[in-house]
């Protein structure tokens, strides 16, 4: 789909403004010879030969030799210049940061070239195609109407009108996609939350199972400490002899007094 609407898109590459008195600049352009154009243009800026068209001029040189950074610098330099056409150049200068692949500036010139003049059809249609790469379908859809709303019998129109017709069906495509990513998205959230919880009552039982294992210990360790003591208890018990017949009086010691006192 998107390799279908790339394919269908128009652009107006250029538009020369030819001034009522062309210089030798502008004359050498015209007969097809962009490097030669741009020494006499160059020459004539620096001599202050300058009409309203000379830097648009410059910078379509540069453009067909295919140096499109230095065309975007001499329409930029013709910005300066209080006879420029303004809006010829930032039309000329927004075809050449497309054809760079810079929609986000082409836009921002084809836009103020709309600031200057509203009715400018060709801008529409060029920042449309700008819009369509940038993935502003909604925007793009807005230009192209807006195009055959100021050229209602264009040549294009059916291609244009089709080419409306399939950004409309991208952008379904897209919301449909959207919501069963957003569908996938919430399904996934709700796996994990299961999940997580699982996880967690698994965490908790086992501590459970823990605790549990550990009071058994615990009562293990103090019945068998309890055995140990009562039997060292019996041992000592067993050593220690209670026969009454084997008990000291006491007297073992006393001093025998048998004998007959020598004493009346």
């Amino acid at each position: 789909m998107q390799n279908k609407i790339k394919m269908m898109i128009f652009l107006f590459l250029f538009v020369p403004f030819f001034s009522f008195s062309e210089s030798k600049g502008e004359k050498m352009f015209a007969n097809n010879k962009p490097s030669d154009a741009i020494v006499l243009l160059k020459n004539e800026i620096s001599a202050g030969d300058i009409s309203s068209s000379t830097y648009n001029f410059l910078g379509l040189s540069y453009f067909q030799i295919g140096e499109y950074q230095k065309s975007v610098d001499a329409y930029e330099e013709g910005m300066k210049s209080s006879i420029s056409n303004k809006k010829i150049l930032l039309y000329n200068e927004g075809n050449s940061y497309f054809v760079m692949k810079n929609y986000e500036n082409a836009i921002k010139c084809y836009s103020l070239a709309i600031v200057s003049d509203s009715a400018f059809s060709k801008v529409y249609l060029n920042r449309a195609n700008a819009y369509v790469l940038s993935s502003a379908l909604n925007e793009a859809i807005d230009d192209y109407s807006k195009y055959l709303e100021l050229v209602p019998e264009d040549s294009q129109k059916e291609n244009i009108l089709a080419l409306i017709d399939l950004l409309k069906s991208e952008l379904i495509r897209q919301e449909e996609q959207r919501k069963l990513e957003e569908e996938q998205r919430i399904q996934r959230e709700k796996e994990e939350q299961l999940m997580n919880e699982e996880l967690e009552r698994q965490r908790i039982e086992k501590e459970r199972q823990e605790e549990e294992q550990r009071k058994i210990d615990e009562q293990k360790r103090i019945e068998e400490a309890e055995k140990r003591r009562k039997m060292l208890e019996d041992v000592a018990n067993s050593l220690q002899n209670t026969d009454s017949t084997n008990m000291s009086s006491g007297a073992e010691d006393i001093i025998d007094y048998e004998h007959e006192s020598e004493l009346d």
